[in-house]
């Protein structure tokens, strides 16, 4: 899942990792620039894991912005 959240690049989606098991890998980026990113291992669904990384955005601008 890919989209736009105040001016921020947000990707998520799960896959297989190398070890063969389903993983959940995500990134946030704002004007080329990585906030974060990482992988999880929980069972956490897409969609669910894209609310809290807006979430984390909303944070991240407003200490930006203070």
């Amino acid at each position: 899942m890919k989209g736009k959240y105040r001016g921020c690049d947000i990707e998520v989606y799960r896959d297989k990792s190398l070890a063969g098991y389903s993983m959940l890998f995500f990134s946030v980026f704002h004007n080329g620039y990585e906030v974060t990113s990482g992988f999880s291992e929980e069972e956490d669904k897409v969609r669910d894991y894209y609310e809290t990384l807006k979430v984390n955005v909303d944070e991240y601008l407003d200490e930006l912005h203070s």
